[in-house]
């Protein structure tokens, strides 16, 4: 019988761009997709008519999430993981009770190691191998990394996905773009040309949702292996099996001047420019504009992405490479104008 899989956050751009990437790897899958409204279930069935059936619920309905768990070999999370710390314990516990093996791959971000956001510096390298240990506890995402490897055992087998500045198109009929590209472009609009937090310096990995999908579709088929009789490799799956996604690594600097502008000229988005100049920004300042052009709106997310454009957020993907052979090294931004000119649409 095919594996079953449970997946949450089909709707989203990262998700989306998974899903989409594991049933042309993996079309034998029996994959149910929970999604909060009818409307995403529409969307899900006529994009994949006959791999994926859909349930309504989200990681707040602690009782379905268990249950549907419990089902499955494979639990796959693309939705955001803060602040559904008690989703996440009943989806662990759906599956802790089975006692054939299961797996659960998480996707968190590299905010995990964040450093002060002010653009002043370039920042220190994070290897998800050799530095694991010494990832910050008190940072986005620590609460729910550390719950989902404490759950790990001898037949619950995790992972966590951790991608830095996800870059591109997706599949998503309402997540197009990445969540972070309309306050990038308010704020072009706001400014009349590029920014940067401080001097800019602070250096950021970038990924493309395509390409940040092969690890779950390399982590699937190794899942896949397992169920069949495999042996399990506990630096693949455990408690420390950790995977940055980084394929791209820029000053935010350089992402505004040789990315993100030359972008907007090309798809449609000279408007938002009155001259060329990249403007330097207090940190602070640019924190008030980002929230400021939302009218306070998700104040919380809205102060997060906008520290995010004056943070170091310098990543080594060591474990993708030499567990799953994965490489996602050096394949650019190929999704970059179909972002942008997606965001345009709806800016």
């Amino acid at each position: 019988m095919a594996a079953r899989v449970l997946f949450i956050g089909a709707s989203g751009n990262i998700g989306a761009a998974v899903l989409e990437a594991l049933v042309a790897a993996h079309p034998e899958l029996l994959i149910e997709a929970l999604v909060r409204s009818e409307q995403d279930s529409i969307f899900v069935k006529e994009s994949y008519p006959k791999n994926i059936s859909t349930s309504q619920g989200g990681l707040d309905d602690l009782v379905i999430l268990e249950e549907k768990a419990s089902q499955a070999d494979i639990v796959i999370n693309c939705a955001p993981d803060v602040p559904y710390a008690k989703g996440f314990a009943s989806l662990l516990a759906g599956l802790s009770s089975s006692t054939s093996p299961k797996f659960f791959i998480q996707t968190s971000g590299a905010a995990r190691i964040w450093d002060a956001p002010d653009g002043s510096t370039p920042g220190r390298v994070w290897d998800d191998i050799a530095d694991f240990d010494s990832f910050p506890s008190l940072t986005t995402h620590a609460e729910t990394d550390t719950q989902v490897f404490a759950a790990a055992s001898a037949t619950l087998h995790t992972a966590i996905v951790s991608p830095t500045f996800v870059v591109g198109r997706s599949p998503s009929r309402t997540h197009t773009a990445p969540i972070t590209f309309p306050y990038i472009l308010r704020t072009v609009r706001d400014v009349g040309g590029g920014f940067v937090s401080g001097e800019g310096k602070n250096m950021t990995g970038f990924v493309d949702n395509q390409v940040l999908a092969e690890i779950y579709v390399a982590l699937v088929a190794d899942a896949l292996r397992i169920i069949k009789g495999g042996d399990v490799n506990a630096e693949v799956w455990g408690p420390r099996a950790y995977y940055f996604a980084s394929s791209l690594e820029l000053s935010f600097r350089e992402f505004v001047e040789d990315y993100l502008l030359p972008s907007l000229k090309r798809c449609g988005g000279e408007n938002l420019l009155r001259n060329d100049e990249i403007k330097e920004i207090a940190q602070e300042d640019l924190t008030a504009m980002v929230i400021g052009s939302l009218g306070g709106i998700e104040a919380l997310w809205s102060r997060h992405i906008a520290e995010g454009f004056g943070t170091a957020m310098r990543v080594r993907a060591s474990r993708a490479q030499k567990y799953l052979g994965v490489d996602v090294k050096g394949k650019g931004l190929p999704g970059l104008d179909d972002a942008v000119r997606a965001t345009l649409r709806d800016l």
